[in-house]
């Protein structure tokens, strides 16, 4: 007996290890050999190990300008993020209204919209002649734009602003919506003003929401690429623009592989902070009871809100619709407004601004899209099992490597590995598949793993007991219940694939061009139009696939909370 039960131990013990195996396999072919060879190039010359390039980056005026601007842009968007997130997150705690799930969903959509039309948005809208100064000319009679904020610092930080303080807005609101109402009607018993009772309980019981929110923006707007490249040019450039440049402008692969590995070095250290402040102020906040609202403008002091409503519909729905409205109002040719740019968006003329057709460049964002997710959720699902029956922090961090390293330098990566055999014989989209599927992966697993590890383990024993090996009692019992889970994260993927621009633009040669790619090229050859519509056709897309998310993860929510 006890031999049989040794045996079916370690028959167990080899399929976790088989499971874990292949998506372990995968990324030290995919990801861990194209990165340490391109970081090796900063650090070996001629066959040696030798540090003279990498001191000599680090020496160079220009590079540690780079690094301090990277960091001082990233530090003024994550407080101006917080400045317009926090009151939108206290709004959302604080008051009900018709609509409220839809703004609640909506704190989400800039997340996923693609960089490359919040750029071109801010051009339309905030632009020396673009649609708000336009707005202030006539209101005021003025003869000169009164805002001039493209291509400087502050365009950046607004910019990174409009994506990431609705980040701000969820976080605050989610750890607000959970802290228990009876510790603020304490203060109000025992007499200690609203103020004094913010400042004293409720603002340190939010601290490990803000620090939170706080960690995420700053690393995400460090690592920025499409805005700081579209909005700011070479004058602003930030750590991932002067790596791209090196490595597809100057061709000095050496510098920006130097260039890289230092900007890793501090993203690891950036994120091992986060990890390890996280630790410091995680506490319990689980409310005892729901968090009362106020219906909005039930009381005359909610009117003073209106304004900053106001402006806060200007700052995020301006931009974006700025990029519809001249996609349909911009003069073509003396002809009247309408859909003419979407026509000339299909058609041979606008080939040269782009390096390929319009319409290819859909056709590819589309294939590389749909089966970067497909790979993506597979290899998700790949992780998530592995990290199920194998529990270790280690095996953990390796299979999740891919999210401390930035696109640019993945791209980079595979740009390098796939001049070199056994990828040089594959089709150069290959390339950008890959890309896209090792940087979405670990979103599939963030959304599938926790469903995975709540699922109760009797089904899957109840399913061995009857004969079924491990595999088919996947199959059979454990995906049907994951089934709207991946789906979720499939649709999350596609979107974030649709926009993504910087492992696209290390990575595009002929025709591979993605609609991020042709907007920007649309963008710096002055044709606003074209860029206009191909924008808005990016933003339909990414809408559908977010709103498909959204109800799926409702359905998911639902079907999980029945099992």
């Amino acid at each position: 007996m006890a031999k049989t039960f040794d045996r079916r131990l370690i028959l167990k013990k080899g399929a976790s290890l088989a499971w874990a195996s292949l998506p372990l396999l995968f990324l030290v072919m995919a990801f861990f050999i194209p990165l340490v060879n391109v970081l090796l190039l900063g650090v070996r010359e001629d066959g040696r190990w030798t540090f003279t390039r990498l001191r000599t980056i680090v020496a160079t005026p220009y590079v540690r300008h780079l690094f301090s601007f990277t960091a001082l842009q990233a530090f003024l968007s994550t407080l101006l993020s917080f400045v317009l997130g926090f009151p939108l997150g206290w709004f959302l705690t604080r008051y009900s209204f018709p609509g409220k799930r839809v703004a609640q969903a909506l704190t989400l959509a800039p997340f996923v919209l693609p960089p490359i039309t919040v750029a071109l948005g801010f051009f339309l809208f905030f632009g020396h002649t673009g649609y708000l100064n336009s707005a202030l000319k006539s209101l005021f009679g003025l003869a000169e734009p009164p805002l001039r904020i493209l291509y400087s610092l502050w365009a950046i930080v607004l910019a990174h602003a409009f994506y990431n303080a609705p980040v701000f807005a969820r976080f605050i609101h989610a750890g607000w919506s959970s802290l228990d109402p009876a510790w603020e009607e304490a203060c109000a018993v025992l007499g200690v003003s609203r103020t004094r009772a913010f400042l004293t309980v409720t603002l340190p019981l939010l601290l490990p929401a803000i620090f939170s929110a706080a960690a995420l923006v700053f690393v995400l707007c460090f690592l920025s690429f499409a805005i700081p490249l579209s909005l700011g040019g070479a004058r602003y450039a930030t750590v991932e623009v002067a790596v791209y440049l090196y490595a597809r402008v100057y061709l000095d692969f050496q510098s920006a592989s130097a260039l890289g590995l230092l900007e890793m070095l501090i993203t690891l250290g950036l994120a091992y902070l986060y990890v390890r402040g996280g630790a410091l102020w995680a506490g319990p906040r689980e409310g005892l009871r729901p968090r009362p609202t106020v219906p909005f403008l039930s009381h005359p002091a909610h009117a003073l809100w209106l304004p900053w409503l106001f402006l806060s519909a200007v700052f995020f729905l301006g931009p974006l619709g700025a990029v519809v409205a001249d996609s349909l109002t911009r003069p073509l040719m003396g002809k009247p407004p309408g859909l003419g740019w979407y026509k000339t968006i299909f058609s041979p003329e606008q080939n040269p601004f782009i390096g390929t057709s319009p319409l290819g460049s859909v056709l590819v964002s589309l294939e590389v899209a749909g089966l970067s997710t497909l790979l993506a959720v597979a290899l998700g699902l790949g992780v998530s099992g592995a990290l199920k029956v194998l529990r270790s922090r280690a095996l953990e961090a390796v299979l999740m490597a891919p999210m401390a390293v930035s696109s640019v330098v993945l791209g980079l990566a595979l740009l390098l590995a796939f001049h070199e055999p056994p990828f040089s014989h594959l089709p150069g989209k290959f390339a950008l598949i890959l890309a896209h599927t090792l940087i979405f992966y670990p979103f599939v697993v963030r959304i599938v793993r926790p469903l995975w590890e709540g699922l109760a383990p009797s089904w899957v024993e109840a399913a061995r007991t009857l004969g079924a090996h491990r595999f088919r009692a996947f199959l059979t019992v454990e995906l049907p219940l994951l089934s709207q889970a991946v789906l979720v994260a499939g649709a999350f993927s596609l979107a974030l694939s649709l926009g993504e621009m910087t492992a696209s633009a290390m990575l595009s040669q002929g025709e591979l061009v993605t609609i991020p790619l042709a907007i920007y090229r649309f963008l710096s050859a002055r044709r606003f139009g074209a860029a206009s519509a191909m924008a808005t056709l990016l933003i339909l897309l990414t809408v559908a696939a977010v709103a498909v998310w959204e109800w799926l993860g409702e359905r998911s929510l639902r079907a999980y909370g029945q099992a």
